[in-house]
């Protein structure tokens, strides 16, 4: 039987901004092989974003007209400084662009990560497009604003969303010709219960890169020698500043498992969001002394973080909220051993390819002599207090109260940024020895050998199967937008219900 042909001639990617991350290595590995698999059907692609002019993607050569769009306006709300009425007038100007030339009915838009509401005037003005052209649209959710992003709702009542009902309007555009896809199945559930013939499990893809070469890998070792200047064993995180990372985490695990060697992360990088936090890190990292090094990677001429990767002597993740866990995937690639704490979200998709990861463990437990807390409870509740206050009333009402289990036992990830330090402000030695007898799977870690996390014997989802699931939700999308009544606020509270369970606040991710 032949396949049928791709529904569509003209393919928009739209994505905030194309600086390195998990969207744009998504869209890198994937678009040559949608390209490919869409056949002759499929005559231009456009790729619209925000962000520096420099920043493009990737993607080699796709054989058929691609043009890049670059519209500052389109770039996160907090990095703007017009008025969102100049913003709205920009994208609009610049989607008037991208769809010029084409049959709105054979345009596909997918755009990325739209229900993070980094620019809700953007989600609003893709929307509008797609109801007045007829366009198609592929709402393609890597992570939520009401799944513990709430530093959100204030950019969202800026951009003239006053309450839930008109957030959920722009995010999840009901009354477009679209689809939703969810990166892991928790997602994906949860969205399939609210739009049942338009929700759609595609997970990132998953491909081994080819092992760097013995140049690359003396190059790295060269690098990082001359930036530590320390022959001292390397752990790496590979990420930025983002306090959903839990880095102060990372830096009591290395402390406690290998205390000499240099703690690295490859990027220094972090947006105003983050500001607050990255200062006090590097404020405290040289106040103490501590083996940590922010940015590894920044200077011109750095290796890749692949290559970096195969160097180091393990890699640390200590994240408390992931979409899908990349990292995991590619620290497996690189072969080099994995610490990292479990993230109930993704572990059943990297599972479900065949992935499994020695070294990882639940929870750091801490003795209470370690931090004050009393002081600590006190501030448990003030933030809580504050968090609770800047959310819509809805929202409000199923707020936890945080300080409600204080009592312990006391895990270092749901600890404040000043109880975190408090802790780290004690020897490693004497820290380890308060809370050795709480965290057997770390004394287990730290008395054995790190083995690397072994690559699936079975091929997981590569780029030419995600293709493949790309097509077949693409040929789904119907003519006419679904009668899909309330679907949109019903998705955007049960999300909201998820995230503000007890189990899933996170204090580190409430402070500014």
């Amino acid at each position: 039987m032949s396949k049928a042909p791709f529904p569509f001639e003209h393919l928009v990617v739209i994505h905030y901004h194309w600086r390195p991350g998990g969207v744009r290595r998504v869209v890198e590995l994937t678009l040559p092989a949608i390209a490919a698999a869409a056949g002759t059907s499929l005559n231009r692609i456009t790729l619209l974003s925000g962000g520096n002019e420099s920043e493009r993607a990737d993607l080699g050569t796709l054989g058929l007209p691609t043009d890049f769009i670059h519209e500052p306006a389109c770039d996160y709300f907090s990095n703007q400084a017009e008025t969102p009425e100049s913003i709205s007038g920009k994208i609009q100007r610049a989607l008037l662009r991208v769809m010029e030339g084409s049959a709105s009915s054979r345009t596909l838009i997918w755009f990325q990560n739209p229900a993070l509401a980094r620019n809700a005037i953007l989600c609003r003005e893709v929307a509008k497009i797609s109801k007045e052209a007829g366009a198609a649209l592929i709402l393609h959710h890597h992570d939520f604003w009401c799944a513990g992003r709430w530093a959100r709702w204030n950019e969202l009542e800026q951009c003239d969303c006053h309450d839930l009902s008109s957030a959920a309007d722009i995010l999840f555009a009901p009354g477009t010709r679209s689809v939703h896809t969810g990166i892991n199945l928790q997602d994906f559930q949860t969205l399939k219960r609210c739009f049942p013939a338009s929700a759609f499990h595609l997970p990132n893809p998953v491909l081994r890169p080819a092992a760097s070469s013995p140049a690359n890998i003396n190059a790295a070792k060269a690098w990082v020698a001359k930036e530590l200047k320390s022959e001292a064993p390397l752990w790496i995180y590979p990420t930025r500043f983002l306090r959903r990372k839990n880095l102060l985490e990372a830096i009591l695990l290395t402390r406690w498992l290998r205390p000499e060697a240099i703690l690295a992360t490859t990027s220094g990088q972090y947006s105003q969001d983050e500001a607050s936090y990255a200062h006090d890190l590097n404020q405290a990292v040289a106040k103490h002394g501590w083996r940590v090094h922010f940015g590894l990677l920044d200077k011109p001429g750095a290796p890749r973080v692949a290559d970096l990767l195969q160097i180091a002597e393990a890699v640390v993740h200590t994240s408390v909220q992931e979409g899908f866990g990349m990292t995991f995937v590619e620290t497996a690639a690189s072969g080099t051993p994995l610490v990292a704490r479990e993230i109930p979200a993704v572990m059943p998709d990297l599972a479900s390819m065949g992935f499994e990861f020695p070294q990882i463990y639940e929870d750091i437990q801490i003795a209470p002599e370690l931090f004050d807390v009393e002081a600590e409870i006190q501030r448990l509740a003030r933030l809580g207090d504050s968090a609770r206050e800047r959310l819509p009333v809805p929202f409000q009402q199923i707020f936890p109260d945080l300080a409600a289990d204080a009592g312990g036992p006391f895990s270092f990830s749901r600890l404040t940024r000043n109880a975190q330090m408090e802790v780290l402000s004690h020897p490693p030695v004497e820290s380890w020895r308060a809370c050795e007898r709480l965290n057997p799977c770390l004394e287990k870690f730290r008395n054995a050998r790190l083995t690397p996390t072994p690559w699936p014997t079975q091929a997981p989802h590569t780029p030419t199967r995600y293709a493949e699931e790309f097509l077949r939700i693409a040929s789904s999308i119907p003519d006419a937008p679904p009668d899909l009544p309330l679907a949109a606020e019903t998705a955007q509270m049960e999300i909201t219900s998820q995230a503000l369970g007890t189990d899933s606040i996170y204090a580190i991710q409430l402070e500014s």
